[in-house]
């Protein structure tokens, strides 16, 4: 039989197991890597619940009950993925005053628990409408190696050079050469990646935010979406070996520019030794 005194002697490790598991489940529900991102999507019956109080007011309106579709031309979210959610939420393009327009970059309209919330119940309604098709979730990028070329002590990390490689095979021809952005027929922008992080890219790479395509894991894996993510942080403040970077708008910008200060110097010492003969 337990006694009072056992009891008491008990109670101490018990509460300890108890805040330990409390701990390891807040840990896993919150989510995080060793490099600080967020690779979990909060499964906490809490977050859901004011993740959906947050679409009924902002969103319903136009995506429908439960994420199902409006008459707007909104689409559907029930299977979208978090990553889509987060993508547009965190890049402030959603909420959208029309649906017709392009969704473009703006400040966030919800904070980061806002957004954290509204993540969550999007990831759980595939479970909440019965469907159990679910969408990509937040991507986690592997991180750069410490040296110029794949570091067989670091497993799993990037380099530079393959992300430049494989931005200018997928990326340049329309955001371009240096991330600067552009534009598209019938009006589409494509954006500037200077203010993207490195969640965000990797997150548009799987979403592919219109008029930009998927890349899905059978087109660009996920050694391929890191090292386009790493590289496109370093285009936010690139070396300029060559000289000056010309807000680094890319080699048309910068041949004009040579080809202008070129010329102007060459019509003036024309006209220096022409005065002389």
């Amino acid at each position: 039989m337990i006694t009072d005194r056992n009891r008491r002697r008990l109670a101490a490790p018990l509460a300890l197991a108890a805040l330990g598991m409390l701990a390891f489940a807040l840990l896993f529900t919150a989510g995080g890597s060793a490099h600080g991102q967020q690779n979990l999507v909060s499964t906490n019956p809490a977050d859901i619940a004011a993740g959906q109080q947050l679409f009924n007011a902002h969103c319903e309106s136009c995506h429908g009950y439960q994420g199902r579709g409006g008459q707007t031309g909104a689409p559907a979210l029930v299977s979208v993925g978090a990553a889509a959610a987060d993508f547009y939420l965190t890049t402030g393009r959603m909420p959208l005053n029309n649906p017709a327009n392009q969704a473009l970059r703006h400040h966030p309209y919800f904070d980061e628990t806002q957004i954290r919330q509204l993540d969550a119940y999007i990831a759980a309604l595939p479970v909440i409408t019965g469907t159990y098709v679910q969408g990509p979730s937040i991507p986690t990028v592997s991180p750069l190696c410490t040296t110029s070329t794949p570091n067989p002590k670091q497993p799993g990390c990037v380099t530079l050079s393959q992300g430049q490689q494989l931005f200018a095979i997928n990326c340049a021809q329309c955001h371009q050469a240096a991330g600067s952005g552009g534009m598209l027929s019938k009006g589409n922008v494509v954006p500037s990646l200077h203010n993207a992080n490195i969640t965000q890219v990797a997150e548009a790479m799987r979403v592919g935010p219109k008029p930009m395509p998927v890349f899905g894991p059978n087109v660009v894996d996920q050694q391929q979406m890191s090292a386009i993510a790493q590289y496109v942080q370093y285009l936010h403040k690139p070396a300029n070996p060559g000289g000056l970077g010309i807000s680094h708008f890319g080699p048309v910008a910068e041949g004009f520019v040579a080809i202008l200060v070129g010329g102007v110097l060459l019509l003036f010492a024309a006209r220096m030794i022409g005065t002389r003969g």
